[in-house]
């Protein structure tokens, strides 16, 4: 499964349950960001990733730990269409859910980003992890022809 490809899962997961904001990627160009909506964005990238140790002799198999950071731009703090209420919100709709090919999400921090002319920035971040297999550089597809890999999440 592509970085993108969890990605946009993540995000339609988000549209799917919050209507009311504005969702999307982050912005390629994020100083170029405006916020135009009139409540709010939530802005979505991949952090980055860890892998474990390999777990076969025979090729290459390791878990991917990938951490996604939602970014919540608000023009409110503390009311119902706050910041706050919306990291709870965020928070509520992904702790759990699991990206195809993926285990389930789970939240490992959040953070006060910055404010300006109050609009206020926060962060959450999830991991989760995936398989990373060795392919097979001949053929451009892994090593283990017809292994399943379904319950090893």
């Amino acid at each position: 499964m592509s970085i993108s490809a969890i990605e946009n899962q993540i995000i339609e997961r988000l549209k799917a349950k919050i209507q009311d904001l504005h969702i999307e990627g982050f912005p390629e160009k994020p100083a170029e960001f405006k916020l135009i909506h009139p409540k709010g964005a939530i802005l979505i990238h991949y952090q980055g990733g860890n892998y474990s140790e390999p777990k076969s002799l025979g090729c290459i198999y390791q878990d991917k730990k990938l951490e996604f950071s939602i970014t919540i731009v608000m023009r409110h703090l503390r009311s119902h269409e706050g910041a706050y209420d919306c990291i709870d919100k965020v928070r509520e709709i992904l702790t759990g859910f699991k990206p195809e090919n993926c285990s389930k999400m789970y939240p490992i921090k959040e953070e006060f980003l910055a404010e300006d002319n109050g609009l206020w920035q926060y962060s959450i971040n999830f991991v989760m992890t995936t398989p990373s297999i060795e392919v097979d550089n001949e053929e451009t597809s892994p090593v283990f022809k017809g292994i399943s890999l379904e319950g090893t999440l």
